[in-house]
């Protein structure tokens, strides 16, 4: 494995790690807030928080199968682990949501309402400001190493966020007395899980189904072998990203009077240029014909 891919696939297992070890801490600090303040929505969320565990220690799983080089039954290498794990992390994701909303939507028809007590404020409080930090965190290194199975791990962060937020508005409002917004709040929370939990989903499904690249992407690799002395088009251009790496397909137009080994010159042009603009690209193949 080349320095380039090592080094990402380090930084996602890193950026995993810490997402289980924050994750741990906060799961302990909303359940027993929750339990001993009474409050449903804040029970909520830790279970969302609960789930998060699950989903940081299924990417750090991926990170370390999607390492493992290519072999006689996986040529294209195991970079697929981690779109596999990322879509694992989308259906825990939305069946703890329907868990959350299920039990929020019981206490609030039975109306066995209580308000709760400051320690769940706290915590939510507490929650916000140590996920926001994870999610920047994990979000950056996403983007650097352009990994599927972390953004969505990043976003799961960003909704726990977002659902101790809700869970903050539905504590404080039964605090001032009305109680139903407890209970609600975790119905919110829960709305939120399943809409990241879908999100994740496809973006998974996306990638193992070999979906077309993003249209930015695709211009800047038509860019990149335009550019090239020798080729008169682009014809084709296919992508399948598999982990972090990218495998790319180009079909090119030459001049028809040129000879076999001036087309393959062109062609190692064409990769070492891809290979110089986008560093997570694992192999290119070039096909040729007559423009």
């Amino acid at each position: 494995m080349s320095p380039i891919y090592e080094h990402g696939y380090k930084l996602g297992e890193k950026s995993a790690r810490l997402g289980v070890f924050s994750n741990i801490l906060l799961f302990a600090i909303k359940l027993f807030a929750g339990i001993a303040g009474r409050s449903q929505a804040m029970i909520a969320d830790a279970f969302h928080t609960a789930a998060d565990i699950l989903t940081s220690a299924c990417v750090f799983i991926g990170f370390k199968i999607a390492q493992k080089p290519p072999d006689k039954h996986h040529p294209f290498g195991h970079g697929r682990a981690e779109s596999i794990m990322a879509k694992i992390v989308s259906l825990i994701v939305i069946l703890v949501g329907l868990r959350i909303a299920y039990g929020s939507a019981r206490i609030l028809i039975s109306g066995d309402m209580a308000a709760p007590g400051v320690i769940a404020l706290v915590a939510a409080v507490i929650s916000i400001v140590v996920k926001e930090i994870t999610y920047r965190r994990v979000i950056y290194v996403s983007k650097k190493i352009r990994s599927t199975s972390l953004k969505a791990d990043a976003y799961h962060h960003r909704s726990d966020v977002l659902s101790s937020v809700a869970a903050l508005i539905g504590i404080t409002g039964a605090m001032l007395g009305k109680t139903f917004m407890d209970p609600l709040a975790g119905i919110i929370v829960a709305g939120f899980i399943i809409k990241m939990g879908a999100n994740i989903f496809h973006a998974a499904y996306d990638e193992l189904m070999d979906a077309a690249p993003p249209e930015a992407l695709r211009e800047k690799i038509e860019k990149t072998v335009a550019r090239v002395e020798g080729v008169e088009d682009v014809k084709g251009i296919m992508v399948r990203k598999t982990g972090i790496e990218l495998f790319i397909e180009v079909t090119i137009g030459v001049d028809a009077a040129k000879t076999v080994e001036e087309g393959h010159l062109v062609t190692m042009k064409i990769k070492r240029e891809v290979f110089r603009e986008m560093p997570n690209v694992r192999d290119v193949i070039v096909h040729v014909e007559p423009a």
